[in-house]
């Protein structure tokens, strides 16, 4: 059995020891002919060296160019390098703060970003089915343009939140003693429920990004509002408490969504895509009788045609806010100038691209947006007027220009005093005893240049970072006006919170 067993190992073995042979046999003869040059090396060892070179390259960029500190095109300051601290470097939180501030502050970070979106353009991606919207050229000086068409449609129901807090609850003015409208604009068209006859568009974060006539245009969808109630009890609080001290206003200027959304969109996506002048109204009608709304809606929709928002930002132009500052001033019974070169002087910022190219970055739309930038033309008023820079606590003053000029590109709106997390205080010379206090969103960083003309002095807060308690703050500075304008974001969404956070003087709501 056993030499039987021995036997059977071996002829196992034999087909190993003839795979053997054979293979050698076949290496024998997979030599190469002679006089062939081998050329297996020589490229083995490029590969190596310029692999090698890019990672060295790579490295050295990463440890030894500059660092940028913000995104023009994300529109947001990058993070910083983390100050050290023994109990964040136990923890760990320390080096995960460095591995934030090391991947995001790469060195030429926009143009790496740019040249990506760049190549999403050509990799298939085709602008042919995009929808379309009519989209003029930037205005003429002295151009008047045609009224839009008029149309109407069925009105979405605004959502109500609770009733919350210690504020009063929201009183339906009907009937009430006083009226707290301004006077609406004349021969008025119907609400214009976005742009028909568009078709496909790239819908992309919360944006529809779509073409026409040789433009792209990105609009943000809106959901609807939820906090409408908070704002008209926010508002009326603060005029009860104002009474017979200043003046209170109440101003929302829509985004551009309800111009220029496709009827197509609005109707096929009613649960994400409603109109805001449902919920502009729903607010005019439930702030008090001691609070003056402006209804900037009607003259934007009558403008609606011009260049009164950016195509490529969430923001209007300054010539939108230009229209709405017309309206509250005629609510204020204050002098307002005219939009020419003998009361303004013209400005202009080329290559803007956007807020809707950072939401849309890498995507089709994003790759749209980027290559067809807006002008961004500003008036700055040709009077005499001094500009003051406090931070939220309004300490630390100093004096610096209203409006920047070194504001490019993705960051043409900071033209206006650049960042929000700060008080501005403008003195004119107008005399008049008149004295503007604007809570505000950044939409209403658009506005005071409109009123240089109209108001004594100007004190400019964002009610997100506004530090104060903002009743005292008004009596101490003698405030005789205050406007409240925010875009119907804000109003009907979340940072309506703070305007109560600035009433009770609980702030900043937002610590940025």
């Amino acid at each position: 059995m056993a030499k039987g067993k021995h036997l059977a190992e071996k002829k196992k073995k034999e087909p190993k020891s003839l795979h053997r042979a054979a293979k050698k046999k076949e290496t024998a003869v997979s030599h190469k002919m002679p006089g062939e040059k081998k050329t297996g090396g020589f490229w083995q060892t490029a590969n190596i060296v310029v692999s090698l070179s890019l990672f060295i390259g790579i490295t050295v960029s990463l440890l030894v160019f500059e660092r940028p500190t913000e995104s023009l095109t994300e529109k947001r300051e990058l993070a910083k390098f983390p100050e050290f601290t023994f109990e964040d470097f136990f923890s760990g939180n320390y080096t995960g703060k460095v591995s934030t501030w090391f991947n995001d502050t790469v060195p030429w970070r926009d143009g790496f970003k740019d040249i990506s979106t760049k190549i999403m353009k050509y990799t298939g991606i085709s602008s042919g089915n995009i929808g379309y919207i009519v989209l003029p050229d930037p205005p003429k000086k002295d151009d008047q343009n045609n009224k839009p068409t008029d149309t109407s449609s069925d009105q979405t129901q605004p959502v109500q939140s609770e009733n919350q807090g210690a504020l009063p609850p929201v009183t339906d003015v009907t009937g009430a003693t006083g009226d707290n409208t301004a006077e609406p604009v004349t021969d008025a068209p119907a609400v214009r429920p976005g742009i028909d006859g568009a078709g496909d568009g790239v819908a992309t974060n919360g944006q529809y990004i779509y073409e026409y006539q040789g433009h792209i245009w990105g609009v943000s969808l809106y959901g609807g509002g939820y906090n409408q109630d908070l704002y008209c009890k926010s508002v009326n609080a603060f005029a009860e408490d104002l009474d017979g001290i200043a003046q209170v206003y109440s101003m929302i200027p829509p985004t551009n969504g309800d111009f220029y959304t496709p009827v197509e969109v609005l109707n096929a996506t009613p649960s994400v895509t409603k109109l805001q002048k449902p919920d502009i109204d729903y607010i005019a009608e439930h702030l008090s009788g001691k609070v003056k709304n402006v209804d900037c809606y009607t003259v934007l929709q009558q403008h609606a045609d011009e260049y009164i928002y950016l195509r490529t930002d969430h923001h209007w132009t300054p010539l939108g806010a230009y229209y709405a500052s017309q309206e509250f001033a005629k609510a204020a019974g204050v002098p307002f100038l005219e939009l020419n070169e003998e009361n303004f002087e013209y400005r202009q910022v080329d290559n803007v691209v956007g807020s809707l190219y950072s939401y849309a970055q890498g995507s089709a739309g994003g790759a749209l947006l980027l290559n067809d930038p807006d002008t961004f033309i500003y008036y700055v008023p040709n009077n005499d007027f001094k500009t003051y820079y406090y931070d939220t606590s309004y300490e630390n003053m100093f004096q610096y220009p209203f409006f920047l000029t070194d504001q490019t590109g993705g960051m043409a709106y900071g033209t206006f005093m650049g960042a929000d997390n700060k008080i501005v205080r403008v003195e004119t010379d107008v005399k008049n005893g008149r004295k503007l206090l604007i809570f505000k969103d950044s939409y209403g960083n658009a506005e005071p240049p409109f009123y240089m003309n109209s108001f004594e002095e100007i004190y400019v807060c964002d009610t997100r970072f506004f530090a104060l308690n903002a009743i005292d703050f008004i009596k101490e500075q003698g405030i005789t006006d205050v406007l409240f304008t925010m875009n119907t974001f804000s109003a009907a969404g979340q940072n309506c919170e703070s305007i109560e956070v600035n009433r009770l003087g609980n702030g900043p709501w937002l610590n940025w």
